[in-house]
């Protein structure tokens, strides 16, 4: 077993199921087109990370004409599928849409999205 092994060995098995439930709180059904997606994350406002990460995220929408402000983070369940870039829900008197998902962790497995809230 290498280190990288050893080390997704612990992060799994540090986990417990009612970490994983407090952590993903949100029961989610992502839609786009015939596609549907039922799934428990987590959503977070941006503007409370770090600075550096906020303008890397700034950088994206500028493009998209997106104010930053409208941007959220969604992490998935483990156990769970994430929605493709584009599905959208129900989301704080709006609609939370995906734009794209980060590579993997090396050590978690688990993806970053990054959503548009649009009201």
């Amino acid at each position: 077993m290498n280190l990288r092994d050893a080390i997704q060995k612990g992060v799994n098995a540090s986990v417990t199921p009612e970490m994983l439930d407090l952590r993903f709180r949100h029961q989610l059904t992502f839609r786009l087109g015939a596609h549907t997606w039922d799934v428990r994350g987590s959503v977070r406002d941006p503007q409370r990370i770090d600075p550096k990460a906020l303008v890397r995220m700034g950088q994206l929408t500028s493009a998209q004409g997106i104010a930053t402000s409208d941007l959220r983070l969604l992490t998935i369940h483990p156990d769970d599928a994430v929605p493709a870039a584009g599905a959208q829900v129900a989301w704080d008197d709006g609609t939370l849409e995906v734009l794209e998902w980060s590579q993997p962790s090396d050590f978690t497995g688990q993806r970053l999205g990054t959503c548009v809230l649009r009201r």
